[in-house]
């Protein structure tokens, strides 16, 4: 029995992406996507409305909601959904509400150690779920400034599915994990 490689979090140093949020609004692309900029979903929640990447089909309409919600450790900076080479793929940024929490680089490699440990639990009735899991819904991460504070770091998952509807059956062990995961335990037993 072979057991298959956990992909780990990827540091992206590239400074191709936004580096400071909010970012500004674009105009729509010549492929008919549009940047809705950044949209504060804690302090606006009634401005889900305009990210029209996020629906109910592919799940990331019900994440953003429960992830901005109050009380939660995180927040969502972005997101984008499309499709290509006959995958639905997607994004999710988001970092740590706490700006010195998201500072914390050791505590952010540490939340993608307790995702992969929650799944493998969660996981355990069902063999070889976790492993597509992990090999399905990668992570990175990178430096940013938040409202223009000194850096600090935001976590980018990159699910990739068949459709939308398996986006969406990918997307809810995510959902379950960032909305009921504890900053403060995380920083104890993984940073």
């Amino acid at each position: 029995m072979s057991t298959v490689l956990k992909p780990s979090i990827v540091r992206n140093d590239s400074q191709e992406s936004y580096q400071i949020w909010p970012f500004q609004p674009a105009e729509v692309s010549a492929d008919g996507d549009r940047n809705n900029g950044g949209l504060d979903l804690v302090e606006n929640p009634d401005l889900i409305d305009r990210v029209h990447e996020a629906t109910e089909q592919n799940g990331l309409r019900q994440l953003l909601v429960a992830m901005n919600d109050p009380g939660k450790s995180f927040k969502t900076l972005g997101c984008l959904a499309g499709e290509a080479d006959g995958l639905y793929y997607t994004y999710i940024e988001f970092t740590p509400r706490d700006q010195s929490l998201a500072r914390n680089e050791k505590l952010i490699v540490g939340i993608h150690r307790a995702w992969q440990d929650w799944t493998d639990e969660n996981c355990a009735q069902h063999p070889g779920l976790a492993d597509a899991i992990h090999q399905n819904l990668k992570w990175e991460y990178r430096e940013f400034s938040y409202r223009g504070s000194e850096p600090q770091f935001l976590i980018t998952m990159y699910p990739r599915a068949r459709n939308a509807d398996d986006h969406r059956s990918l997307i809810s062990w995510a959902h379950n994990f960032l909305c009921s995961v504890d900053l403060e335990q995380v920083r104890v037993n993984y940073a």
